[in-house]
């Protein structure tokens, strides 16, 4: 973890993809739908907009659940998406996949991998929460997990609590820390 070291850019991160942030190590991760035209261009998963309000989220959830969320950095984290393939609408008439598509076996089996050995996992958006709660329910993912709407800011901006962007994220992190069982050893109390 990289607690107050400097961070490392992300372009340093082994085995980097537009779908796939490894981070050996980690306990916690993050399961979006898939990759996008920033990501393809970037190089990253959650780039732009999805890639401010994770890093947002990430500092908020630090501060309150630090047991979980160790870091506010999001290179101390996996960040994978729950289908591979880059999607928009200019490149594949489509901006997701179908919910059918991610739960292909062969598609689970790498997603499987890249979650292997997590505690935690945040499931973010509809085709990231069925894949997700199929390899939970298969016995492929033993990491306790929460299921919750994507972070684009149109999802965001969707939430009715909160009055702007940090007060909705706030809300979406109190959602995430709701879902996951109570019983985290040397947990601290979750910080309202």
């Amino acid at each position: 973890m990289s607690g107050t070291a400097p961070v490392a850019p992300l372009a340093a991160v082994p085995g980097l993809t537009a779908h796939h942030q490894p981070c050996p190590g980690a306990i916690t991760g993050f399961v979006f739908i898939c990759p996008g035209r920033f990501e393809a261009q970037r190089g990253y998963p959650c780039a732009a907009g999805t890639g401010a309000n994770l890093a947002r989220a990430l500092a908020e959830l630090h501060r309150r659940d630090a047991v979980r969320f160790a870091s506010p950095h999001r290179a101390d984290y996996v960040v994978t998406n729950a289908w591979p393939q880059v999607e928009y609408p200019a490149l594949t008439g489509r901006s997701v996949p179908t919910v059918a598509e991610v739960l292909q076996p062969a598609n689970l089996e790498r997603l499987a991998a890249e979650l292997a050995g997590l505690r935690w996992v945040v499931a973010c958006g509809a085709q990231a929460h069925a894949a997700v709660r199929a390899l939970r329910d298969a016995g492929r993912l033993t990491a306790d997990i929460a299921c919750e709407r994507h972070l684009s800011q149109r999802s965001i901006n969707s939430i009715r609590a909160g009055a702007d962007t940090a007060g909705r994220i706030a809300h979406w992190c109190a959602a995430v820390l709701q879902q996951f069982s109570p019983g985290v050893e040397n947990a601290p109390q979750i910080v309202a």
